[in-house]
């Protein structure tokens, strides 16, 4: 049995026996509105008949979808900062609560930033999703404190799709952290995130994507922040949990003037394939953007930077850098980084692309043992070091705190 969103429930079963008339139900049962009724209904339909895809870098044939059922008491994400939000006038709520007072704020935007329909998996995420988190900034409304949304996959539960979607109007500044985690579980399990953000005129935010999940626990999300003219924003993403991610994440400058700053850090341990693939988007004149990503293999992990700058045809005066950097710290340990750069206009300021990747420098190890550091201890230095760019931009220091002693704990 599966508890419907309104409280009663319904036989439902595993994906595999859902029908489109159940979600159909469903959705109605629930009360939300006819948009995303079809919303769902389209999606679902397009699930069924939509072949996977060809990931060759995402190892997934081990997933098998047909036999997960969704949770039966979805889990409501933790909120920490609603409060302090709501007295300068943001909403900071879970998703399903604003559907009863936002829903035409809502209707609006969602789906606007990752299509429902890309692929089967992000059909998946837009026909099932279940709870999540709306996050609203009226216009020039600047909240000091970081909010902090955290996404659990409890024992028990094989599959969960959380949806966040953020909106923060003109000229308005915030700080966010959305964090993944889960408990140990004996067989696999699903976590499908859907993120969209939407930054207004002269607006700023600072974004942190955090994934933490347990080593059975397949990963597969969308993230997509979208900047109007002369907006701003710092994004810091991290793989660190899992048996497998596979991220597909993108920056995209519509606005004139918009522009992004993005770090961000994979470890990969064990047997892990970690999966990244952001894009800057450049589509308004006079954009900017940089990513960085640090990335660290070890034992038999697998990481996959699949990087790509893409300039549209009616983008001038492009500034932009994408750049990925990996160390291996056991020789079965492998990154593939593949940065692409695809320009469609002949105005660029400039533009460009960088992948390293090699062992520990033995000479560092060799000058810090010179000074009385063991080698675990130079190469635990040289490996948090690595990361402190990534790590110095979440922004809330207990956070910053956690996620550094998770990284140090697993060198």
């Amino acid at each position: 049995m599966a508890v419907l969103t309104n409280g009663s429930t319904s036989p439902l079963g595993t994906l595999g026996t859902l029908s489109v008339a159940q979600v159909l139900e469903h959705s109605q049962a629930a009360n939300e509105p006819a948009w995303l009724t079809e919303m769902r209904g389209a999606a679902w339909s397009a699930f069924q008949q939509m072949e996977a895809p060809k990931w060759r870098r995402t190892r997934l044939d081990e997933l098998h979808l047909e036999t997960l059922q969704l949770a039966a008491h979805p889990h409501a994400p933790e909120l920490l900062g609603a409060d302090k939000a709501a007295e300068q006038g943001a909403i900071f709520v879970p998703l399903r609560d604003a559907l009863t007072t936002h829903a035409d704020l809502i209707g609006s935007k969602m789906g606007q930033g990752v299509p429902p329909l890309a692929n089967r998996y992000s059909a998946l995420r837009a026909a099932l999703w279940q709870n999540g988190t709306f996050l609203y900034v009226p216009r020039n409304v600047e909240l000091e404190a970081p909010l902090h949304i955290r996404y659990t996959l409890p024992a028990g539960e094989q599959a969960h799709f959380p949806y966040t979607l953020v909106i923060v109007e003109a000229n308005a500044r915030v700080s966010l952290i959305e964090e993944h985690i889960s408990v140990e579980s004996a067989t696999a399990t699903l976590t499908g995130a859907t993120t969209e953000l939407f930054i207004g005129a002269g607006a700023a935010i600072r974004y942190a994507s955090i994934q933490q999940q347990n080593r059975t626990t397949y990963h597969i999300g969308g993230q997509v922040i979208t900047l109007d003219r002369d907006a701003s924003g710092e994004w810091v993403s991290f793989g660190l949990g899992g048996k497998v991610q596979h991220i597909e994440a993108e920056a995209r400058m519509q606005g004139d003037g918009s522009r992004i700053e993005w770090h961000g850090a994979t470890f990969a341990t064990e047997q892990q394939n970690l999966v990244i693939v952001p894009w800057l988007r450049h589509i308004g004149t006079a954009t900017e953007s940089h990513l960085d990503f640090k990335t660290v293999v070890a034992d038999q992990g697998y990481s996959v930077f699949d990087g790509m700058i893409k300039i549209e045809h009616d983008s001038h005066a492009t500034s932009t850098r994408l750049e990925e950097h990996a160390i291996h710290l056991t020789p079965n340990s492998r990154s593939d980084s593949i940065p692409g750069l695809m320009i469609d206009t002949n105005d660029v300021a400039k533009a460009g692309h960088a992948s390293t990747s090699g062992q520990v420098d033995e000479e560092q190890i060799f000058y810090m043992q010179a000074r009385g550091i063991n080698p675990a201890d130079a190469k635990r230095l040289i490996v948090m070091g690595f990361f402190e760019t990534a790590l110095s931009a979440i922004p809330h220091e207990i956070t910053r705190e956690q996620v550094a002693a998770h990284i140090e704990g697993r060198i």
